[in-house]
């Protein structure tokens, strides 16, 4: 069956047909309502996890209450960005990193287990400067992200190296370990292989509910049933709030709507299009596997509809064009929008909820949820497994720590 994440043309920003099997809930789960864990959201961060743990050996049941990348994982861009985000916190600059390595180990293997190609590629990121004075103050305030992966660029060897930028680019930072994938066809990928091996995956389960009680997690009762389990994983993204809130646990998400566009460059005006990612001030520019080149992102803190703005989308163009003069020449595909779950101190929830044994939380990672997934699902799977968050030394990300400082205070 045809699997798409939709855009607001109608259209999917890089999908891969056939990439989940569709399982049938009115018929599928009779007799299947019981698995060692259960994971609740179909994003990237929730099919990642599944394959994680189901390549260990471990009896995984995942459900979705619509489809599979069909909510803020299809509206992602798709860019691993370890060196170019800005991670204060060093835990995030860390995990940032090993995720992004551990995506491109495992490439190969879940591209044979799923039949998916994610449209991994590298081809390094570019940070453009119109003046020295740029430069000076995107040195001040990354002076302490700054590492041995920003190679400097002057004017002659931006010309060379990038001729498709503008001209009079004063010089770029270039970071050749930088990343990218189509998030759509990573999050199908990392479905399909789970249940390649041995997971079970299920769309339009609604009306999910944690069970819960003094002996701590039992499951989740659902629209078609109660699912019981040992353990619960809720990476349901920003409806993990309301999730968290049936069993008493407060878990803030932040609501930030962002906007991409995709366009493509005709064989006549190829030399125009950009073979490296800009990730600039005002306009990141993401040429992808699949031919495109998308455009993002506006960023619209506390707005939760999909609506795709024409002021949102001019001023994607603009930017886009300023940098890259040949985006003129490019033809418009669609646009599309859609809404990231930030957290009040920046850091996502992942870990277990020491109030509640056996409930996990791997949301809230705003919109870095497509670069984090392999090494949440790595995290996650080793907390199952046993493992302490001390151990693991993700302390910093534990579920409830923004409980607890609200009583220190």
């Amino acid at each position: 069956m045809r699997k798409e994440a939709r855009s607001r043309s109608g259209n999917p920003p890089g999908y891969h047909p056939g990439a989940v099997s569709r399982s049938n809930v009115g018929s599928e789960i009779r007799g299947k309502l019981h698995a060692e864990t259960i994971i609740v959201g179909g994003g990237v961060i929730g099919c990642a996890i599944a394959c994680e743990l189901a390549t260990r050996g471990h009896d995984v049941l995942l459900v979705e209450r619509a489809r599979i990348a069909g909510g803020t994982s299809c509206a992602a861009a798709g860019m691993l960005a370890a060196d170019s985000e800005e991670f204060t916190h060093s835990v995030m600059a860390r995990l940032a990193r090993e995720s992004r390595a551990l995506l491109h180990e495992q490439k190969e293997r879940i591209s044979s287990l799923s039949g998916v190609e994610m449209g991994l590629q590298q081809h390094g990121f570019i940070t453009p400067f119109r003046s020295y004075s740029e430069v000076s103050s995107f040195k001040n305030k990354r002076s302490s992200t700054l590492s041995a992966e920003h190679m400097w660029w002057d004017r002659v060897a931006v010309q060379q190296e990038a001729s498709w930028l503008n001209r009079d680019t004063y010089g770029a930072y270039y970071r050749p370990s930088e990343s990218e994938v189509l998030p759509v066809n990573l999050t199908q990928a990392f479905a399909r292989a789970a249940q390649t091996m041995g997971a079970r995956v299920m769309e339009g389960v609604q009306d999910v509910q944690l069970h819960a009680n003094l002996n701590g997690i039992q499951g989740i009762r659902t629209s078609i049933g109660t699912m019981t389990s040992k353990n619960v994983i809720v990476a349901a993204g920003l409806h993990g709030v309301e999730l968290m809130r049936h069993v008493g646990l407060s878990l803030p998400v932040l609501p930030v709507k962002g906007e991409i566009a995709a366009v493509q460059f005709s064989p006549h005006h190829v030399s125009y299009r950009p073979d490296k990612t800009v990730y600039a001030e005002d306009i990141y520019i993401v040429p992808k596997a699949n031919g495109e080149v998308w455009l993002g992102a506006t960023s619209l803190p506390g707005r939760t509809d999909t609506i795709v703005s024409v002021q949102g989308i001019q001023k994607l163009i603009t930017a886009a064009t300023s940098w890259v003069p040949g985006m003129k020449e490019a033809h418009f595909l669609r646009a599309w929008a859609g809404v990231r779950p930030s957290t009040p101190d920046g850091l996502p929830y992942i870990g277990a909820c020491e109030s509640i044994p056996g409930l996990f939380a791997a949301f809230g990672h705003y919109r870095n949820g497509i670069l984090l997934s392999a090494i949440t699902a790595k995290l996650m799977a080793d907390l199952i497994g046993g493992k302490t968050s001390e151990e693991l030394g993700i302390q910093d990300l534990c579920p409830e720590r923004l409980n607890r400082k609200e009583i220190l205070q």
